[in-house]
């Protein structure tokens, strides 16, 4: 039945595709034409910008939210825990720990990254996977830290606080990737 339903559902992806390049062939010779020359004008046409990319003052918005969510989630975490005077320390640590977002690459440069071998660009993807996985690594230490200072329902608490934030970025149980 599932087969079935996939089946359906890229026909009529198909179905869709084939009616937008109709419509496409349909257009006019100098609609045609603007749009090869748009396309000759490549992604970095829109004043050095490519076109997916976000403006700094809506990424700096969106960072802010997100880190005030960050904030208020922890606040939550720490009134649900009841934590006592003795787990005050570790608390700060894992909390500085979550505080800092996990910072992302600068894009690489598409005119440097040419001029690199191919050894060389799987070289520096790698240097960027490391320490990616460094500052990920260190969450997760800090987290087991903090974890293993918890009584047993505190750690209840946290397990089951901890499994609400994986389902709701997509890692929870039945996620199918």
């Amino acid at each position: 039945m599932k087969l079935k339903h996939k089946l359906f559902g890229l026909g009529l992806v198909l179905v869709a595709l084939s009616m937008n390049a109709i419509a496409q062939n349909q257009s006019t010779p100098t609609q045609h034409m603007q749009h090869m020359q748009h396309m000759q004008q490549g992604p970095m046409s829109m004043q050095g910008m490519v076109p997916h990319q976000m403006s700094e003052q809506r990424m700096a918005q969106m960072q802010s939210r997100r880190a005030e969510r960050r904030a208020k989630r922890l606040q939550e975490l720490k009134v649900f825990l009841q934590l006592q005077d003795k787990q005050e320390a570790d608390w700060s640590t894992f909390s500085a720990a979550l505080q800092s977002p996990v910072t992302r690459p600068s894009p690489m440069n598409p005119a440097e990254m040419e001029k690199l071998t191919t050894p060389e660009r799987i070289d520096k993807m790698m240097a960027m996977k490391a320490a990616r996985d460094a500052q990920i690594n260190s969450r997760m230490n800090a987290t087991k830290t903090f974890y293993a200072s918890l009584n047993p329902q505190q750690q209840k608490v946290f397990d089951t606080h901890a499994s609400r934030a994986l389902k709701r970025h997509g890692m929870g149980p039945g996620h199918r990737g």
